[in-house]
């Protein structure tokens, strides 16, 4: 018999696309400096057409109409079918390599992935992380201390100020020496946080990861495009965010 929990995240992968749809309109309007509510229906950025609701279909819409507008033929945005499928997949993933976890571990697991997704785009058009995702991080990480029973409050502060102590001193160091801002400050606030979320025992280890992929994602630009790609500046939040949800996951195994 299926319980209601299983129910319940049965629903959150069947409407994980549709989250990450929205999502993806909502960061779309803001990149393009429109008010974010309004219009209340989507319509094509280039031709003003009004999107069909059959055309709105998460995934399925994408691949009818092979990433385009149907009057215009004007190509989506990367940012609806990569937050639709990172919607559903973390969903999946989550369930899959937790299946034998508890409830609100899995959950959990899946809202921070529906956290990081958005998070991570955001950074790479803006270029910036908001204190509006990253002080929820670490609210959300301290309170764990005192509603979850695998974690000590201890070690979810300790965790905090170990990544902003660390990255903070990261940030300062590299822009006296090479007078330019290589860690942001954006990126010290998602650190401490993360650092509230996991733990101090793994922060080093979140650290390590995030650089080592950023680092293995530039070699790979120097490599395609030539030098010139390596003085490029990268947005360093997708790799937090990738590399803190797998740590995340590997810590409450």
């Amino acid at each position: 018999m299926i319980t209601s929990e299983e129910n319940f995240l049965l629903l959150l992968v069947v409407s994980a696309p549709f989250f990450g749809s929205f999502i993806s309109t909502l960061l779309m309007r803001v990149e393009r400096k429109k008010p974010i509510l309004k219009p209340v229906f989507s319509t094509c950025s280039d031709c003003g057409h009004q999107i069909l609701l059959m055309h709105k279909i998460p995934i399925l819409s994408h691949l009818v109409l092979k990433g385009a507008c149907y009057h215009c033929k004007t190509p989506f945005s990367y940012t609806y079918i990569t937050l639709e499928t990172g919607f559903l997949l973390s969903s999946v993933i989550a369930i899959l390599v937790l299946f034998n976890e508890t409830f609100d571990k899995i959950v959990f697991t899946i809202f921070l992935a529906w956290i990081f997704l958005p998070l991570s785009i955001f950074d790479i058009q803006q270029q910036r992380l908001p204190d509006l995702a990253t002080i929820p991080i670490a609210c959300a990480g301290l309170l764990q201390g005192y509603l979850l029973p695998y974690v000590t409050f201890f070690d979810c502060l300790l965790g905090f100020i170990l990544g902003f102590v660390l990255s903070a001193a990261v940030s300062i160091l590299y822009s006296k020496i090479r007078r330019q801002t290589g860690l942001g400050w954006g990126d010290v606030k998602l650190i401490a946080a993360i650092g509230a979320l996991i733990g101090w025992q793994l922060v080093p280890w979140f650290i390590f990861l995030a650089s080592t992929a950023a680092m293995i994602y530039v070699i790979l630009q120097m490599i395609i495009y030539g030098k010139q790609a390596g003085k490029e500046r990268i947005p360093f939040g997708p790799f937090l965010c990738g590399s803190s949800w797998l740590v995340w996951i590997y810590s409450i195994l």
